[in-house]
C-alpha cells in the first residue's frame, strides 16, 4: 500500500528513563554541580545588590530619597539636626539679640519652647521637594566621589586625601531660614554638622579592596553561575530535562534564601545598631528601604527558577505538556523566522524590566538572547522529531472532539452501539478520523487503521 505509512496510527514518544545513560558518579557531580552553584547564586545576588546600589548614583540617589520620604526616618532626622542645632548653636542668644531690651530675659524660655516647634518646622521642610531635591544631589555627588575613591581618586569627581563626605549645608540653611534662624548658619556650625563624613582617608584602603571585590563578584558571578548550570545539564546526558527542572527548583530555593536572609538582617541588624527603642523603627525602615532592590532581585531568581521549572515540565512526557508541543509544531515547523521573533520579543520585554544587573548590561544581553535562541532551536528540534504527521488545525479538531464528547456524555447500557474503548485510544482515533476528513488517507486506509489499532489495544466493538 502506497500510504501504509500515512495511515499508521500515530504514537506518543516515550520518554526514555531518567537514570539511564548516565553513570551513578556522573549523576553524583552533576548534583554537586548544581548544589554548590547555588550557593554561588545566593552570594551573586548579594553582590549584584552592592554594586547595583553603592556603584550607581542614580540608584543611589533614589534611594536616599526614599529615605527622606518615609515618615519615621524623617522625624528621627527632624530631631537629629534640631537637636546638633541646638547642641552647636547658642539659640538662646541669637533670640536674644534679636529681641527688644525689655524682652531679653523671655530669650532661655522661648529657645526651650522652639525646640517642638523646630522639629515640627524641620520635619515639615524635609518634605518640601526643593529640600528633598537638595538631598538627592547631595547624595549623587557623594556617591561619585565615594565612586572615584574606589577606582583610585579616577573620573571627574575629584576626593580630598580619601575622604568622603555628604554636604548637608544646603539643606542645614534652608531649614534654618524656615524656623527663623540665620540664612547663613551653615557656615558658622562645625565641619562635622554641615558637612557630614561618611569615608574617612584611614579607611580608604579597605574601602578600595572592598569595593572592588564588589564589582568583580557582581561580574563574574553573573557569567559563572549560568554556565555551570549550563554545565551540569550538559553533563546530565538522558536526564538534562529532569537536571534543568532541578535547576529551576535550584534557582527558586536561591531566591527564597535572599529574601529570607534579608529578613533575618532586617531583625538583626537593628537591635545591633541602636538600643534606643523610639530610634528602632527608624532603623528598620532605613534597612527595608536600603535593600528592596536585594528584595527584588531575589525574586526575579525565583521567577527564573519557575520558567526553567516550567520549561522542563513542558518538554516532558505529561499529557498537558504532548498536547501543547503538537499543538504548536505546525508553526514552529512552518514559521522558524517567526517562532525566533516571538522569543526574542520575550526577551526585549525581559531587557525592559531589567529584574537583575545582567540584563542591563550589552553582555548579559547578548548572553541571554544565545540562549533563548538557542532554547527555540532545540524546542523546534524536539517536536520535528516528535510529532512529524502533525498538521495545522489538529490541535482545534481534537478539542472540538474533546468537547463533543463532554457534550453527550458516556453512553448508557442497552444503546445501538457500545465501546469499551479505552480513552488511551482516542487521541488516536481522532488522528485518524481526521486524516481521513482530510483525504491524506482512504476510507478502506481509515478502516484498516482503525482496527490494527483496537486489535492492538485489545479492544472489542458490539452492537446491540
Amino acid at each position: 500500500m502506497a500510504t501504509s505509512a500515512s495511515a499508521s496510527p500515530p504514537t506518543v514518544p516515550q520518554t526514555p528513563a531518567s537514570a539511564e545513560g548516565i553513570s551513578r558518579g556522573r549523576l553524583i557531580a552533576v548534583d554537586a554541580i548544581v548544589s554548590v552553584t547555588t550557593l554561588l547564586l545566593v552570594a551573586g545576588c548579594f553582590s549584584v545588590w552592592a554594586n547595583r546600589l553603592l556603584f550607581s548614583p542614580d540608584n543611589w540617589s533614589a534611594t536616599s530619597t526614599q529615605l527622606l520620604a518615609n515618615p519615621q526616618i524623617r522625624t528621627a532626622t527632624a530631631n537629629y539636626i534640631v537637636d546638633q542645632l541646638y547642641a552647636k548653636v547658642n539659640v538662646p542668644a541669637l533670640i536674644r539679640n534679636a529681641l527688644p531690651a525689655q524682652f531679653k530675659g523671655l530669650a532661655a524660655p522661648a529657645a526651650g519652647a522652639l525646640r517642638n516647634a523646630a522639629v515640627q518646622g524641620t520635619e515639615l521642610a524635609l518634605q518640601r521637594p526643593r529640600v528633598q531635591s537638595l538631598w538627592a544631589t547631595a547624595n549623587r555627588a557623594a556617591d561619585k566621589t565615594f565612586i572615584a575613591v574606589v577606582n583610585g581618586g579616577k573620573g571627574a569627581v575629584k576626593t580630598n586625601n580619601g575622604v568622603v563626605t555628604l554636604d548637608l549645608g544646603l539643606i542645614v540653611d534652608n531649614v534654618a531660614s524656615r524656623l527663623g534662624l540665620p540664612s547663613n548658619l551653615s557656615s558658622k556650625l562645625p565641619p562635622n554638622i554641615a558637612t557630614l563624613t561618611i569615608l574617612k582617608s584611614d579607611q580608604l584602603k579597605f574601602v578600595q579592596d572592598v569595593g572592588r571585590a564588589i564589582q568583580h563578584l557582581a561580574l563574574w558571578l553573573t557569567i559563572l553561575v549560568p554556565v555551570l548550570y549550563a554545565l551540569a545539564i550538559a553533563l546530565a546526558r538522558d536526564h538534562r530535562r529532569r537536571t534543568l527542572m532541578t535547576v529551576g527548583f535550584a534557582g527558586v530555593l536561591g531566591g527564597v534564601l535572599v529574601i529570607l536572609l534579608r529578613s533575618i538582617v532586617e531583625n538583626q541588624v537593628v537591635p545591633a545598631v541602636t538600643s534606643d527603642a523610639s530610634l528602632r523603627p527608624a532603623v528598620r525602615a532605613t534597612i527595608a528601604i536600603n535593600t528592596q532592590i536585594l528584595g527584588q532581585i531575589g525574586a526575579a531568581v525565583i521567577a527564573g527558577g519557575v520558567v526553567l521549572v516550567l520549561a522542563a515540565w513542558f518538554a516532558g512526557p505529561a499529557r498537558a505538556a504532548t498536547s501543547m508541543r503538537r499543538a504548536i509544531t505546525p508553526f514552529l515547523r512552518s514559521n522558524p523566522a517567526g517562532s525566533y521573533a516571538a522569543a526574542l520579543g520575550i526577551m526585549v520585554l525581559i531587557f525592559i524590566w531589567d529584574p537583575i544587573h545582567a540584563t542591563g548590561t550589552p553582555a548579559g544581553i547578548i548572553v541571554f538572547t544565545a540562549l533563548a535562541m538557542a532554547a527555540v532551536y532545540v524546542l523546534r528540534r524536539q517536536v520535528d522529531a516528535e510529532f512529524p504527521d502533525a498538521q495545522a488545525g489538529d490541535a482545534g479538531a481534537a478539542l472540538r472532539a474533546s468537547i463533543g464528547k463532554l457534550r453527550r456524555g458516556p453512553r448508557r447500557d442497552g444503546a445501538a452501539a457500545t465501546s469499551t474503548t479505552p480513552p488511551s485510544t482516542t487521541p488516536e482515533l481522532i488522528q485518524l478520523a481526521d486524516l481521513r476528513d482530510r483525504h491524506a488517507i482512504t476510507p478502506e486506509e481509515y478502516e484498516a487503521a482503525k482496527a490494527k489499532l483496537l486489535h492492538d489495544n485489545g479492544v472489542t466493538t458490539t452492537r446491540g
